[in-house]
């Protein structure tokens, strides 16, 4: 039996964000290196200690890279791989060359692949960029539609990565204004430091959005959330 909501499992990001009440349809995005994957891997994390199964389609690294990532936030997956409550698959599309038929055939595959999975009810895309940069712009939104789709009417909770710079602002706009959670994510440099800064902009029955939070990737700890005045130039 699923709790009906997904914590982080982090006692910081849950204290200041709060839970992610679900299904729901899930907008991570931000810039190279800004934090994307660790946040979604601890969402999905997350999202099997809160009792859900859990499929990620990774489209940048491969099985290996993902289980190392998990690592480094002091999370062993196999209990959750061997019992079947995650599974991990690669789609390589990073360095294809396809045409705008195969675009859509492509963004059909993946809507129709998480309509047929009738087992696992959270899903995580990391990341969406190749599959939608050079997409058309009825594409993406009849993918994004059929996504909200699936969410409302099989309650599945679907979190995407995306690189900011993917699509135009016009088209962005549109695609958070479908979504009930919208993460904005950045990098900020301090000396020698690297500080990931995380925007809530959307948060589905929150009171209010705009929270601001810093945060490093600790290879002990895993993310550490900050005092933002410490990510204050």
């Amino acid at each position: 039996m699923t709790e009906g909501y997904i914590r982080a499992f982090n006692s910081e990001l849950d204290r200041k964000i709060g839970h992610i009440k679900t299904p729901a349809l899930c907008l991570v995005e931000g810039p190279n290196d800004s934090g994307k994957s660790v946040l979604t891997l601890q969402y999905c994390y997350g999202a099997l200690l809160s009792g859900f199964n859990c499929y990620l389609l990774s489209t940048e690294g491969s099985m290996k890279a993902v289980r190392e990532s998990m690592a480094s936030l002091s999370w062993n997956p196999s209990y959750f791989i061997i019992t079947g409550r995650l599974k991990i698959g690669e789609m390589h599309v990073k360095n294809f060359t396809w045409s705008p038929q195969q675009y859509t055939k492509l963004l059909r595959l993946v809507t129709s692949f998480i309509q047929s999975r009738s087992k696992e009810n959270v899903f995580f895309i990391d990341s969406m960029t190749y599959l939608l940069t050079n997409a058309s712009t009825t594409d993406i939104l009849n993918f994004f539609t059929v996504l909200r789709n699936i969410v409302d009417e099989q309650e599945k909770t679907i979190f995407l990565t995306i690189h900011t710079h993917a699509l135009d602002t016009d088209l962005f706009l549109r695609l958070r204004s479908i979504s009930d959670v919208h993460f904005v994510l950045s990098v900020k440099e301090m000396g020698e430091r690297i500080v990931r800064v995380l925007q809530v902009m959307k948060l589905k029955g929150a009171e209010k959005s705009g929270l601001t939070i810093a945060f490093e990737v600790d290879q002990v700890f895993g993310i550490r959330v900050l005092p933002f005045s410490q990510a204050k130039a």
